[in-house]
Protein backbone atom coordinates (compact mmCIF):
# COMPACT_ATOMS: atom_id res chain seq x y z
CA UNK A 1 0.00 0.00 0.00
CA UNK A 2 2.50 2.45 0.97
CA UNK A 3 4.58 1.63 -2.53
CA UNK A 4 1.24 2.35 -4.65
CA UNK A 5 0.96 5.84 -2.65
CA UNK A 6 4.50 6.29 -3.12
CA UNK A 7 4.18 5.92 -7.16
CA UNK A 8 0.42 7.90 -6.85
CA UNK A 9 2.02 11.14 -5.88
CA UNK A 10 5.35 10.78 -7.90
CA UNK A 11 3.16 10.69 -11.06
CA UNK A 12 0.94 13.87 -9.58
CA UNK A 13 4.33 15.69 -9.01
CA UNK A 14 5.28 14.85 -12.44
CA UNK A 15 2.14 16.09 -13.98
CA UNK A 16 2.22 19.62 -11.89
CA UNK A 17 6.45 19.94 -12.77
CA UNK A 18 5.39 19.55 -16.24
CA UNK A 19 2.34 21.87 -16.02
CA UNK A 20 3.73 24.34 -18.93
CA UNK A 21 2.90 21.19 -21.61
CA UNK A 22 -0.45 20.09 -20.02
CA UNK A 23 -2.01 23.63 -19.39
CA UNK A 24 -3.94 23.86 -22.71
CA UNK A 25 -7.09 22.60 -20.16
CA UNK A 26 -7.64 24.40 -17.11
CA UNK A 27 -7.38 21.36 -14.67
CA UNK A 28 -7.37 17.56 -14.52
CA UNK A 29 -9.48 15.60 -12.31
CA UNK A 30 -7.20 13.12 -10.79
CA UNK A 31 -9.91 11.19 -9.22
CA UNK A 32 -13.93 12.25 -9.67
CA UNK A 33 -17.07 9.99 -9.03
CA UNK A 34 -20.27 11.71 -10.06
CA UNK A 35 -23.71 11.05 -9.68
CA UNK A 36 -26.44 12.01 -11.74
CA UNK A 37 -30.96 12.03 -11.40
CA UNK A 38 -33.17 12.68 -13.56
CA UNK A 39 -36.83 12.59 -12.76
CA UNK A 40 -39.79 11.98 -14.83
CA UNK A 41 -40.05 15.77 -14.45
CA UNK A 42 -39.72 18.45 -17.48
CA UNK A 43 -40.12 22.10 -18.44
CA UNK A 44 -40.19 21.23 -22.31
CA UNK A 45 -40.40 18.17 -24.95
CA UNK A 46 -42.29 16.07 -21.84
CA UNK A 47 -45.43 14.87 -23.95
CA UNK A 48 -43.97 11.17 -24.40
CA UNK A 49 -43.25 8.51 -22.21
CA UNK A 50 -42.41 8.83 -17.96
CA UNK A 51 -39.01 7.79 -17.45
CA UNK A 52 -36.40 8.15 -14.14
CA UNK A 53 -32.88 7.89 -15.75
CA UNK A 54 -30.19 7.72 -13.03
CA UNK A 55 -26.43 7.66 -13.61
CA UNK A 56 -23.39 6.66 -11.53
CA UNK A 57 -19.72 7.12 -12.71
CA UNK A 58 -16.12 6.57 -10.56
CA UNK A 59 -13.28 7.73 -12.62
CA UNK A 60 -8.99 8.66 -12.27
CA UNK A 61 -6.54 10.06 -14.19
CA UNK A 62 -3.12 9.00 -14.07
CA UNK A 63 -0.58 10.88 -16.33
CA UNK A 64 2.86 9.50 -16.79
CA UNK A 65 5.62 11.69 -17.63
CA UNK A 66 8.32 10.74 -20.35
CA UNK A 67 11.82 11.54 -20.05
CA UNK A 68 11.65 14.62 -21.79
CA UNK A 69 9.32 15.82 -20.07
CA UNK A 70 7.00 16.75 -22.54
CA UNK A 71 4.98 13.46 -23.83
CA UNK A 72 3.00 11.79 -21.31
CA UNK A 73 1.23 8.31 -21.29
CA UNK A 74 -2.05 8.67 -19.64
CA UNK A 75 -4.57 6.36 -17.78
CA UNK A 76 -7.92 6.92 -17.23
CA UNK A 77 -10.11 4.06 -15.70
CA UNK A 78 -13.71 4.53 -15.16
CA UNK A 79 -16.37 2.29 -14.10
CA UNK A 80 -19.71 3.96 -14.85
CA UNK A 81 -23.90 2.44 -14.08
CA UNK A 82 -27.59 3.83 -15.77
CA UNK A 83 -30.45 3.16 -13.69
CA UNK A 84 -33.52 3.49 -16.13
CA UNK A 85 -37.47 2.76 -15.89
CA UNK A 86 -40.22 3.48 -17.87
CA UNK A 87 -43.98 3.81 -17.17
CA UNK A 88 -43.47 0.18 -15.14
CA UNK A 89 -42.20 -1.46 -18.37
CA UNK A 90 -39.66 -4.41 -16.91
CA UNK A 91 -38.85 -6.56 -20.29
CA UNK A 92 -35.60 -4.39 -20.54
CA UNK A 93 -32.94 -4.87 -17.64
CA UNK A 94 -32.73 -1.67 -15.15
CA UNK A 95 -28.93 -1.46 -15.06
CA UNK A 96 -26.22 -1.49 -17.51
CA UNK A 97 -23.05 -1.07 -16.22
CA UNK A 98 -19.33 -0.24 -18.25
CA UNK A 99 -16.02 -0.77 -17.05
CA UNK A 100 -13.41 0.86 -19.06
CA UNK A 101 -9.81 1.84 -19.67
CA UNK A 102 -8.60 4.72 -22.04
CA UNK A 103 -4.68 4.77 -22.42
CA UNK A 104 -3.38 7.85 -24.30
CA UNK A 105 -0.74 8.97 -25.82
CA UNK A 106 0.21 12.34 -25.71
CA UNK A 107 2.89 13.47 -28.01
CA UNK A 108 4.14 17.06 -28.12
CA UNK A 109 5.51 18.33 -31.68
CA UNK A 110 6.80 21.47 -31.93
CA UNK A 111 6.01 24.28 -29.52
CA UNK A 112 1.99 24.92 -31.23
CA UNK A 113 1.04 21.00 -31.78
CA UNK A 114 -0.02 18.41 -30.06
CA UNK A 115 -1.19 14.84 -30.94
CA UNK A 116 -3.88 12.92 -28.63
CA UNK A 117 -4.33 9.15 -29.29
CA UNK A 118 -6.55 6.85 -27.23
CA UNK A 119 -7.25 3.02 -28.07
CA UNK A 120 -9.96 2.02 -25.59
CA UNK A 121 -11.29 -1.10 -24.36
CA UNK A 122 -14.28 -1.54 -22.61
CA UNK A 123 -17.27 -4.04 -21.30
CA UNK A 124 -20.81 -2.44 -21.50
CA UNK A 125 -23.32 -5.14 -20.19
CA UNK A 126 -25.50 -5.86 -17.76
CA UNK A 127 -23.17 -7.49 -15.72
CA UNK A 128 -19.55 -7.20 -15.43
CA UNK A 129 -18.41 -10.71 -15.69
CA UNK A 130 -16.21 -13.16 -17.55
CA UNK A 131 -18.71 -13.61 -20.10
CA UNK A 132 -19.63 -10.07 -20.78
CA UNK A 133 -19.06 -8.55 -24.36
CA UNK A 134 -16.59 -6.06 -25.04
CA UNK A 135 -16.13 -3.40 -27.33
CA UNK A 136 -13.04 -1.52 -28.53
CA UNK A 137 -12.81 1.71 -30.43
CA UNK A 138 -10.42 4.84 -29.72
CA UNK A 139 -9.74 8.36 -30.85
CA UNK A 140 -7.74 10.73 -32.79
CA UNK A 141 -7.22 14.73 -31.90
CA UNK A 142 -4.99 17.03 -32.82
CA UNK A 143 -4.35 20.14 -30.81
CA UNK A 144 -2.96 23.62 -31.98
CA UNK A 145 -1.63 26.44 -29.49
CA UNK A 146 -1.74 30.43 -30.28
CA UNK A 147 1.84 32.80 -29.91
CA UNK A 148 0.25 33.27 -26.41
CA UNK A 149 -0.65 30.21 -24.87
CA UNK A 150 -4.59 31.08 -24.51
CA UNK A 151 -6.18 29.68 -27.56
CA UNK A 152 -6.08 26.08 -28.80
CA UNK A 153 -7.87 24.40 -31.61
CA UNK A 154 -8.73 20.79 -31.75
CA UNK A 155 -9.93 18.53 -34.14
CA UNK A 156 -10.60 14.55 -34.75
CA UNK A 157 -12.41 11.79 -34.94
CA UNK A 158 -13.77 9.06 -32.50
CA UNK A 159 -14.68 5.61 -33.48
CA UNK A 160 -16.36 2.81 -31.27
CA UNK A 161 -17.61 -0.85 -32.11
CA UNK A 162 -21.30 -0.17 -30.99
CA UNK A 163 -23.69 -3.25 -30.36
CA UNK A 164 -25.85 -1.03 -32.87
CA UNK A 165 -22.78 -0.89 -35.35
CA UNK A 166 -19.80 0.88 -35.88
CA UNK A 167 -20.43 4.65 -34.38
CA UNK A 168 -18.07 7.06 -35.68
CA UNK A 169 -18.20 10.91 -34.68
CA UNK A 170 -15.70 13.82 -35.90
CA UNK A 171 -14.46 15.77 -33.05
CA UNK A 172 -13.74 19.62 -32.75
CA UNK A 173 -12.46 20.95 -29.49
CA UNK A 174 -11.75 24.37 -27.97
CA UNK A 175 -9.49 25.35 -24.80
CA UNK A 176 -9.58 29.00 -24.53
CA UNK A 177 -8.83 31.34 -21.51
CA UNK A 178 -10.82 34.32 -22.13
CA UNK A 179 -9.76 36.19 -19.27
CA UNK A 180 -7.48 35.81 -16.18
CA UNK A 181 -10.67 34.90 -14.68
CA UNK A 182 -12.58 32.51 -17.49
CA UNK A 183 -11.97 29.87 -19.12
CA UNK A 184 -14.09 28.10 -22.20
CA UNK A 185 -13.29 24.56 -22.97
CA UNK A 186 -14.64 21.17 -24.36
CA UNK A 187 -14.36 18.69 -27.41
CA UNK A 188 -17.39 18.65 -29.05
CA UNK A 189 -19.87 16.98 -29.82
CA UNK A 190 -18.69 15.00 -26.36
CA UNK A 191 -18.43 18.53 -23.96
CA UNK A 192 -17.91 21.96 -23.68
CA UNK A 193 -17.75 24.04 -20.62
CA UNK A 194 -17.65 27.96 -19.31
CA UNK A 195 -16.52 28.68 -16.08
CA UNK A 196 -15.68 31.68 -14.20
CA UNK A 197 -13.58 32.25 -11.15
CA UNK A 198 -14.90 34.39 -8.48
CA UNK A 199 -12.18 33.58 -5.66
CA UNK A 200 -10.28 30.57 -4.77
CA UNK A 201 -12.65 28.60 -3.32
CA UNK A 202 -15.93 29.27 -6.02
CA UNK A 203 -16.26 29.22 -9.20
CA UNK A 204 -20.05 28.46 -11.26
CA UNK A 205 -20.51 28.48 -15.41
CA UNK A 206 -22.98 26.59 -17.57
CA UNK A 207 -22.00 23.30 -19.52
CA UNK A 208 -23.18 20.75 -22.09
CA UNK A 209 -22.58 17.28 -22.70
CA UNK A 210 -23.43 14.80 -25.19
CA UNK A 211 -23.02 10.90 -24.00
CA UNK A 212 -24.42 8.04 -26.51
CA UNK A 213 -23.74 4.50 -25.25
CA UNK A 214 -24.82 0.16 -26.23
CA UNK A 215 -25.02 -2.09 -24.01
CA UNK A 216 -25.69 -5.61 -24.12
CA UNK A 217 -29.10 -6.43 -22.84
CA UNK A 218 -30.98 -9.19 -22.88
CA UNK A 219 -31.99 -11.93 -25.39
CA UNK A 220 -28.97 -10.74 -27.06
CA UNK A 221 -30.39 -7.05 -27.83
CA UNK A 222 -28.57 -3.97 -27.08
CA UNK A 223 -29.86 -1.06 -25.11
CA UNK A 224 -28.85 2.43 -26.45
CA UNK A 225 -29.01 5.83 -24.32
CA UNK A 226 -28.67 8.74 -26.53
CA UNK A 227 -28.27 11.69 -23.54
CA UNK A 228 -27.83 15.61 -24.39
CA UNK A 229 -27.50 17.85 -21.13
CA UNK A 230 -27.25 21.49 -20.74
CA UNK A 231 -26.79 23.03 -17.46
CA UNK A 232 -25.30 24.94 -14.81
CA UNK A 233 -22.90 24.54 -12.04
CA UNK A 234 -20.87 25.32 -9.16
CA UNK A 235 -17.70 24.45 -7.69
CA UNK A 236 -16.44 25.03 -4.18
CA UNK A 237 -13.30 23.99 -3.05
CA UNK A 238 -12.77 22.88 0.17
CA UNK A 239 -9.23 23.18 -0.59
CA UNK A 240 -6.72 23.75 -2.96
CA UNK A 241 -7.67 20.22 -4.62
CA UNK A 242 -10.79 19.40 -2.92
CA UNK A 243 -13.78 20.45 -5.48
CA UNK A 244 -17.42 19.53 -4.68
CA UNK A 245 -19.42 19.94 -8.08
CA UNK A 246 -23.32 20.66 -8.40
CA UNK A 247 -24.68 20.78 -11.29
CA UNK A 248 -28.64 21.47 -12.26
CA UNK A 249 -30.23 21.60 -15.81
CA UNK A 250 -32.20 19.72 -18.28
CA UNK A 251 -31.90 16.79 -20.81
CA UNK A 252 -32.64 17.93 -24.47
CA UNK A 253 -33.42 15.41 -27.39
CA UNK A 254 -32.92 12.49 -24.94
CA UNK A 255 -33.53 9.07 -26.88
CA UNK A 256 -33.21 5.60 -25.52
CA UNK A 257 -33.64 2.27 -27.57
CA UNK A 258 -33.21 -1.37 -27.98
CA UNK A 259 -32.99 -3.74 -30.69
CA UNK A 260 -30.62 -6.11 -32.80
CA UNK A 261 -26.97 -5.16 -34.22
CA UNK A 262 -27.07 -2.91 -37.50
CA UNK A 263 -31.12 -2.20 -36.67
CA UNK A 264 -32.37 1.02 -35.94
CA UNK A 265 -34.02 -0.38 -32.70
CA UNK A 266 -37.36 0.12 -30.61
CA UNK A 267 -37.18 3.31 -29.27
CA UNK A 268 -39.02 3.91 -25.65
CA UNK A 269 -39.91 7.36 -26.66
CA UNK A 270 -38.57 8.72 -23.81
CA UNK A 271 -39.45 12.74 -22.13
CA UNK A 272 -36.68 14.90 -21.31
CA UNK A 273 -36.39 15.48 -17.99
CA UNK A 274 -34.40 18.07 -15.84
CA UNK A 275 -31.63 16.50 -14.11
CA UNK A 276 -29.04 17.22 -10.93
CA UNK A 277 -25.42 15.74 -10.81
CA UNK A 278 -23.21 16.15 -7.64
CA UNK A 279 -19.41 15.23 -7.95
CA UNK A 280 -16.80 14.98 -5.63
CA UNK A 281 -13.14 15.35 -6.78
CA UNK A 282 -9.44 15.81 -6.44
CA UNK A 283 -8.43 18.34 -8.65
CA UNK A 284 -5.20 19.51 -9.92
CA UNK A 285 -5.57 22.98 -11.58
CA UNK A 286 -2.85 24.90 -14.17
CA UNK A 287 -4.99 28.02 -14.12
Amino acid sequence: MRSFIKIFYCTILLLVASRNSAKAQPYIDVINTRYTSSPDAGIFNHNKKNIVLNYFNASTTLPVLFKNKKDFVILSPFYEEWSSTINGIDSFQKHHRSLALPVSLLKSIGKKWNILITPIVRINDTVICAKSKWQFGGALLASHKSDDGKFTWKFGVYINGDLFGVFVMPLVGIDWQVSPKTNLFGVLPGNLTLEHKVSNHFYYGATFRAITNSYTDRNNKYWRVDENQSGLFADYYFSKNIVLNIEAGHSLFRKIRTGNKNEAGTDWMANDNVYLKLSLAYRIRFR
